[in-house]
């Protein structure tokens, strides 16, 4: 049985490493990880991930323009918005584009479980 992939993009390395230390013990995805819209894509159509983290505020494009590329490329990942602007138009584009998910920065074990479970609710 081939392992599920989770593809974690944000252009800070300390919000990619708080992410990974606070994933539980169980965590049931193998994670990588990409800091810039070239490397997201590489990694996207190389792993096939079933769930794409994405930051909001990323160089050049928004996390929401990334999964909107990815969608485009045949990437058909859940995606989940990883940020700290939760503005009202954010979390409406977000939902416009398909997100499942958001988690608010800074990010704790109990949101990547709620994460999880929202995840788990799209099969």
């Amino acid at each position: 049985m081939q392992q599920k992939t989770i593809l974690v993009v944000d252009d800070s390395a300390t919000s990619r490493l708080l992410f990974r230390a606070h994933l539980p013990g169980n965590f049931p995805y193998v994670v990588h990880e990409a800091d810039n819209l070239d490397g997201a894509m590489e990694e996207a159509v190389s792993v096939r991930p079933e769930v794409v983290v994405l930051d909001y505020n990323m160089p050049g494009q928004s996390g929401v323009e990334i999964a909107r590329a990815m969608l485009k490329a045949g990437i058909n990942a859940r995606f989940v918005l990883f940020t700290a602007n939760t503005q009202k138009f954010v979390l409406d584009e977000a939902a416009e584009a398909g997100f499942v998910a958001v988690i608010e920065k800074p990010v704790t074990r109990e949101k990547i479980n709620d994460m999880l479970e929202k995840v788990s609710q799209c099969n």
